[in-house]
């Protein structure tokens, strides 16, 4: 009996995988990492049973991937030749080394991003006339680990690799960042979807370009000494008094879970200033929203603490990357060198957080640790769905912003 030997990937190649998949979706980025290592190992080019048993991948993932690499220029088919009489199997070798398929991936994922933003936003996508050079992105909070993709665009000079010369500034809530993207003080913004929803339907001319996020991270959140028992269930908030600061995201998506309930007119509302925590220790609400990172802030004070994710019951879009339609027409160039330069950011921080996380903390008031656990809690239960796995990172689906306008139409929060 003839035996045969297959190389296959291994735990040591998923570096490689992570990268690749950020701009082309996991199965297109495991079955190219494959073929990008295997190049060095073998000289014969690999048919469906090599990609099949190297990436333990079924085949007809291994097809679509294959079809989806060709489309863009990645792999080239080719045949083996064997003694068998008939044709030569079909088999497939990449184009080019890891370093030029990584950055053309990130690339040609970047144009499709602005495409599919182009079509949903129904402007005609025309790039000949647009410009590169600088853009200020405006983020919707201050320094913290869910800014770690940005951070890490720029720590590792993806954005100048890319031809984009990018200035972050800060600001207190999505509601900040959309008014600074709106006034045209910022060319990019980072912003809430339900803050981006409201404005779209109050004609604001501004377009989602990417998901930074694929779910919200805002959370029902108590201590057990204010709440009085354990915060398992919803039905539990009944009769409740739940703080919320005015004018922001967590509100208007904390308003949106609450209106799903049979009980939302039982709830009260109570406005808080400066941070919600402060109101919750201090008797004033028996429950707070909140992003994922504020309960922690209390366990470490020793306090018993108690959460409600939000989007375990009604998944919504997380922090969104927006510009106004004009940018979009007349500065494609430069959002592109944006979107690849953060594709390839994303990538670093998952693989290697460490350069970005200290560059975080040299600005904000948190440690390292601190900072890159935030970001991998986050990367790991909100950033990925079905269609990042398909696409990569930042791929929007328009029915997801069709659900929520219509939830947050029937909740009476579309046009405030």
């Amino acid at each position: 009996m003839r035996t045969r030997t297959f190389w296959a990937l291994d735990d040591e190649d998923e570096d490689v995988v992570e990268r690749l998949a950020a701009g082309l979706g996991a199965d297109a980025g495991r079955v190219l990492a494959y073929l990008l290592l295997r190049a060095d190992r073998e000289r014969e080019p690999a048919t469906t049973v090599h990609l099949r048993i190297g990436t333990r991948l079924n085949r007809a993932a291994v097809v679509d991937a294959v079809e989806r690499l060709e489309s863009v220029g990645l792999l080239e088919r080719t045949h083996v030749r064997d003694d068998d009489p008939g044709r030569p199997p079909t088999a497939w070798r990449p184009v080019g080394d890891p370093e030029s398929a990584v950055r053309c991936a990130y690339e040609r994922h970047a144009d499709e991003l602005l495409d599919r933003a182009a079509d949903h936003a129904g402007i005609e996508d025309d790039r000949s006339g647009s410009t590169t050079g600088d853009l200020t992105v405006a983020l919707n909070w201050r320094p913290n680990g869910l800014h770690l993709p940005v951070y890490a665009g720029e720590t590792a000079g993806w954005y100048d690799e890319f031809g984009v010369d990018v200035t972050v500034d800060h600001y207190e809530g999505s509601r900040r960042a959309l008014e600074r993207v709106t006034a045209g003080d910022a060319d990019v913004g980072v912003v809430g979807a339900a803050t981006v929803a409201r404005a779209r339907a109050t004609d604001v001319p501004v377009v989602p370009i990417a998901v930074l996020y694929q779910r919200a991270m805002t959370v029902l959140y108590t201590v057990r000494e204010a709440f009085g028992e354990p915060l398992r269930s919803v039905e539990q908030l009944q009769g409740r008094r739940i703080g919320m600061p005015p004018n922001s995201e967590t509100r208007v998506l904390g308003r949106l879970f609450l209106s799903q309930t049979a009980f939302a007119d039982d709830i009260r509302i109570v406005d808080t200033t400066g941070e919600e925590r402060d109101a919750l220790l201090a008797g004033e609400a028996d429950v707070v929203t909140g992003s994922i990172t504020d309960p922690r802030q209390l366990e470490r004070q020793g306090r018993t603490v108690d959460t409600l994710p939000i989007t375990d019951h009604f998944p919504i879009y997380g922090p969104t990357v927006i510009v106004r339609e004009d940018v979009l027409v007349d500065r494609a160039a430069a959002l592109a060198g944006f979107l690849a330069g953060t594709t390839a950011g994303w990538a670093d921080a998952r693989c290697d957080p460490e350069p970005a996380t200290a560059r975080v903390a040299a600005v904000a008031d948190d440690e390292p640790a601190s900072i890159r656990r935030t970001f991998e809690r986050a990367a790991s239960r909100f950033g990925e769905s079905d269609a990042m796995r398909e696409r990569g990172w930042g791929w929007q689906r328009q029915e997801m912003w069709d659900r929520l306008r219509i939830a947050l139409g029937q909740g009476r929060l579309l046009d405030e």
